[in-house]
Formats: structure tokens, sequence, C-alpha cells
């Protein structure tokens, strides 16, 4: 019987994105099995995951590499000695039992051709002919070594790679995380891209509890906050203290949209401005690591400097790494708070974080292509999205298009085109207008740069988009984009 995978650890198996074997699911090119695929379907679809046995652990090593958005600096710790010799139990356990379903099988089968073999001559011609080719169908499925060759190669690595790995479920979402080292699971969690509830990160407060189904788990460090007696007996963990031994399955919460997030208030430091070119810097900040900004991709903040000074922009780094929060200034004399910011700030100072705001989100169940359409700065709450979308891998594709005007530039083209050549299913277009948008000649220009950028999809009623950018920008890219009949289209306006 061949072992089932889940779509994450399939996916990250062959190297490719569970939303592209989710397409090829519903293309009919591979039957799921109550939401698993089968590993000896999945090496006939990916042959090049047939490897030297030499090269094992580098090729895992490549598939972890290439099959998630490294948004955090820190290389994972390494596995746990106590992790590993629970993972190999487990492996144990599953092969004692696939060697039982083996000899089943061997005994099932033999049973079958002798009963068939016995019963091949009937009175019946037709019964005969039917018997016949029945007779002939079991012998050319039984497997061969031979073909069977590149599914064995696949499970060694896919065996490889569960010690090394836990895999987390979470219900009732069903969302699905791999979790390396001894990494915690809230960690873990929001590095893949996910929503989870949680507070202080730091065992006190309790909001990232959750109740373990099944699998083993293992406290990587003490906490303050104390479980009820009823929740003792329900299993309850903190997901901030506790690391996977085996694969596990958990019951927690999760931000299903903005209301779901709440409002905070945190005092952030700067940790560096850096000048992006003549027109924008880019403005990090760091969050104390026990109060973190929580929001979702593409929202945006208030922040206050000098006591005073405050203003809306957008969040332009990705919420799976909340610590180290980014925002676009752009070169304004007569913003008194661009002004301030760029001339005064320097890295240590204290800046305000109110927040977040607004609806301009992915819709994170929707495997939709993407189409992202950034104006100038509208960059910022695009790049949010981007790397959101790259960290959950569940779109079929993602197109990223970037428009400037007169004297701007695309001044992080390279963070872009390394996403390009990063990830099969991201591409990049850049263009810059010649005219102001708000002549009839910048207009004209615009419609006919969108027509032609928008040209490149294959069937733009099936893509979800996503425009950010000016007042003008955003009013006559509607215009346009509001002949067709988009599942989605929705629109952030940067002053």
């Amino acid at each position: 019987m061949s072992r089932l995978l889940s779509l994450s650890r399939a996916a990250r198996l062959v190297g490719t994105t569970r939303g592209k074997l989710q397409k090829r699911i519903q293309d009919g090119e591979i039957t799921s099995f109550e939401g698993q695929l089968s590993l000896s379907e999945l090496s006939k679809l990916y042959p090049q995951a047939k490897f030297e046995d030499t090269a094992m652990l580098d090729r895992v090593e490549e598939i972890i590499e290439r099959s998630r958005f490294k948004a955090r600096s820190r290389l994972p710790l390494p596995t746990n000695k106590e992790s590993l010799l629970a993972r190999a139990a487990m492996l144990a356990d599953e092969l004692a039992l696939a060697k039982l379903d083996l000899s089943n099988y061997a005994i099932f089968t033999h049973k079958l051709k002798s009963k068939l073999n016995e019963n091949k001559q009937t009175a019946n011609p037709e019964l005969n002919k039917f018997l016949h080719e029945l007779i002939n169908w079991v012998q050319t499925e039984l497997p061969v070594a031979a073909e069977t060759a590149p599914a064995q190669q696949l499970l060694v690595q896919d065996t490889m790679l569960r010690l090394v790995t836990a895999q987390i479920q979470l219900l009732p979402s069903g969302h699905e995380y791999l979790l390396e080292g001894n990494t915690s699971l809230l960690e873990a969690g929001l590095s893949a891209g996910f929503a989870l509830n949680y507070g202080c990160s730091n065992g006190n407060c309790g909001n990232c509890k959750a109740r373990l189904i099944s699998g083993l788990v293992r406290k990587t460090r003490p906490h303050d906050y104390c479980f009820s007696e009823s929740e003792k007996a329900q299993d309850y963990i903190l997901m901030c203290c506790n690391t996977a031994m085996t694969d596990i399955i958990i019951e927690a919460d999760e931000a299903d949209s903005t209301n779901d997030i709440p409002q905070q208030a945190i005092t952030a430091k700067v940790k560096k401005i850096v000048s992006a070119n003549d027109h924008v810097a880019i403005l990090n900040l760091k969050t104390p690591r026990t109060k973190r900004l929580r929001f979702l991709a593409g929202q945006t903040a208030k922040l206050v400097v000098n006591d005073e000074l405050t203003k809306i922009l957008p969040i332009a780094s990705c919420p799976c790494d909340d610590m180290n929060i980014q925002f676009h200034i752009s070169r304004n004399d007569s913003d008194q708070f661009n002004k301030f910011v760029l001339e005064n700030l320097k890295a240590g100072d204290e800046v305000g974080i109110e927040g977040p705001q607004g609806d301009f989100i992915l819709d994170d169940d929707a495997a939709n292509p993407l189409v992202f359409i950034a104006m100038d700065t509208g960059f910022a709450p695009i790049k949010s999205l981007a790397e959101h979308a790259i960290t959950l891998a569940h779109a079929e594709h993602v197109h990223l298009y970037w428009l400037t005007s007169g004297n701007q530039e695309h001044y992080m083209r390279n963070q872009c085109r390394a996403w390009a050549d990063a990830f099969d299913s991201l591409e990049y277009f850049e263009t810059t207008l010649q005219h102001n948008l708000d002549s009839d000649k910048g207009r004209a220009e615009l419609k006919t740069q969108l027509s032609a950028l928008l040209s490149k999809e294959t069937d733009i009623n099936k893509c979800h988009i996503y425009l950010a950018g000016n007042k003008t920008f955003v009013e006559e890219s509607k215009k346009l984009l509001n002949t067709t009949s988009t599942p989605r289209l929705m629109y952030e306006q940067i002053d």
C-alpha cells in the first residue's frame, strides 16, 4: 500500500506549491484520498524527485530552502534528540503496520489469483472472456520492482523529511504547516503565514493556548500562565512554549478577518532608516518581543513621532515577521511628518504604533491567480500582500506589476526580481509612465500600459486583482478593470 501524504508534505517533497498540487487535483491529473496524495502516484507526476542516494541529505535541504519563504533571519535550532527518537518511534510503528498490510496484501492476491484460475473455464463464453481479462488485469496491476523504484526513492526522501520536520495541522481551519528543529508551535505557524491568536508570546497571557488532539509535544520553556483543571484535563498547551516531537493535530484560534485582530498601541524602536533612492526611504521598526504588532498583510497603522506628529501609512512588511515592521516614506518637504522622520529619527529612537486598520487584505482561502498592481509608493502595501502570498504558497500564480511615473523609480526592483527568480509561481513586470497622470496624455498612457500588462493574463476573469497607488491611478485603473468581471477587485489609495 502506497504511503499517503498531506498536501504540505507532498509539496515540500517534490519542490512545488500546495496551490499547484491543488490545481492538478482539480484538473484530474492526480487523485486525492480525503485530502491526501498517494506517494506512488506523486512519483509518476514528478519523476525529477528521483535522486541518487548519496545526494539525499543535500536534496532534502534544497527542498526545504525552495519551498518556504525565509521571513526570519535566524536559522532554525537543531532538532532535539528526544524529538528525533519520538519521530523514529512513530515511523517504526508505521513500518510495522505497513509490513502487516503488505503481508495481508500478498495473501489476498495469492488467493485471488488461485480462485480466478480455478474458475477461468465455464460454460459461459462471455464469463470466460471476462475472467480472462480480469486475470490479465490483476497480473498487470501487481507492482513490479523496477517500476516502483521512483516511488521507493521518494519514500526514502519522505522518511528523512519526517525525521527532521514535524507536521502541524490546525483545527477547525484544516491549515497545515511544517515545524523544523525546536521552533515553537507559535513561531513556526506565524512564519508559515497563518494568523494565529497570541499576545505576549512569552507564556504569560495565555492567548495562544490550544488543545492538543493527537501527537506529542515538548515544553521548551516554563510559563507563568495557569491552566484551569478543566483545561488541563482537555490537554491544553501554550503554543509559544511548546514544540512538536511528532506530527500533531491541535485546535487553535486563527484570525478569519480584520475583526479578529485587536487594536493595539505599541512603542517600537527605529532599527534603521535606509535611503532607497532620492525620493523614498525605508523605515524599519523593531517591536518588543513580548508586545509585537498583530496585523494582516495589506493593512495600515498610525505612526506617532515626536509625541505629536502622526500619519497613517501602509505596512510594507509581512505579518509572518511581526517584530520587524517596515514603512516606505516619501521625501516631501511639505509633509511635516515625513520631513521629521527623514531628518531627525535615528536608530534607537522610539516610535508609537497604533492599529492596525483597513481591509485591503488577501482572501487566504481562495486559490485564484493573484494580480498585484502598484503605482509609485503604492508598492508598500502590495509588497506586504506579495510576501504573504509567497509565504502561504496557495495561489496558482502571482503576477506583480509595478508602474512608476515621471522621475520616480522602482526603488525595490532587486527584491522583486529576487522573488521572481526564487519562486516559479511569481512573475514580475515593471514599466515607467512618461506623462503626469493628471494630464489627458498621462491617463491615456496609463490605460495603454495597463491594457498591455493585463494582456499577459490568460483569464483575467479568474484573477483576484489588488490596486494600490494615488487617487488618479486608482480611479483610472478601476474604470478599465470594471469593464471585466473580475471575481475580486481591491484597491488602496495612497496619499
